[in-house]
């Protein structure tokens, strides 16, 4: 499930998202750790945690736009989605139109089917404008094929593997899809950007790789052992992360 399918380039990186909100008369004063934690939770990746703790913080702040963001976007990964559809349906009914999380919002809304009619005719951000001209800002495409094997076994094509192309730093815009049963895969219509090329959305990879894309370009990218996590690893600081919590 995609949480964005326009070509808008993200300015707000989701941690940057959780500024202290502004609390209208009556809420209670949220704990400002359990937004930052929240926060670095879903950044690394653990979508549960960062859920669990997002729903925390809006027990105390329930009109802080975004803790209901960074929920919305939790769920999304998660797969949860009733929840996600109702927190960034909250997003868009109570943010400013131009926001970053609003636009992320309509997106993804949109992306599911679950674009409020009310909302679809609202005044759209330059991307969607040249979509419905027909002029689709240029995009990427990544293929390549996944071939691996064990210690002392032969390397072999990884056929159905699931795969996720993640915008990086925002983690917001995320592609996912599974190889074919030769270990090929494509991903198709990927706005630039600088994204993470990974087997698992949370936990230890197997790979872990950056991915800079140019408008237009045409990018073939192996997943071999050569450039597995035990070789190249070009995110060390989430394993560190990853590796602190598990002590």
């Amino acid at each position: 499930m995609r949480v964005s399918v326009g070509a808008l380039a993200l300015i707000l990186t989701v941690a940057g998202c959780q500024a202290p909100p502004t609390s209208l008369e009556g809420a209670r004063p949220t704990s400002p750790d359990t937004a930052a934690l929240a926060a670095q939770a879903l950044e690394r990746g653990d979508y549960a945690r960062a859920a669990e703790l997002y729903r925390s913080a809006l027990a105390a702040a329930p009109d802080s736009l975004p803790l209901h963001f960074g929920l919305g976007v939790s769920a999304s990964y998660l797969e949860q989605k009733s929840e996600a559809v109702r927190e960034l349906i909250w997003v868009l009914e109570h943010g400013d139109a131009g926001s970053n999380e609003v636009r992320v919002a309509r997106r993804w809304l949109a992306s599911v089917g679950a674009l409020p009619r009310s909302t679809r005719g609202a005044t759209p951000d330059k991307p969607d404008e040249q979509q419905d001209r027909g002029q689709t800002p240029a995009t990427a495409t990544v293929q390549g094929r996944v071939v691996f094997g064990e210690a002392g076994q032969d390397v072999a094509p990884r056929e159905r593997m699931q795969l996720f192309l993640m915008e990086h730093p925002t983690r917001v815009r995320y592609f996912r899809l599974r190889t074919d049963e030769q270990g090929h895969f494509r991903f198709q219509k990927v706005p630039p950007g600088v994204y993470k090329l990974t087997e698992r959305a949370a936990g230890q990879p197997t790979w872990r790789l950056r991915v800079e894309l140019k408008a237009g370009e045409d990018r073939t990218l192996d997943l071999t052992p050569a450039n597995s996590t035990r070789v190249r690893d070009d995110f060390p600081d989430l394993a560190l992360a990853v590796g602190s919590e598990s002590r």
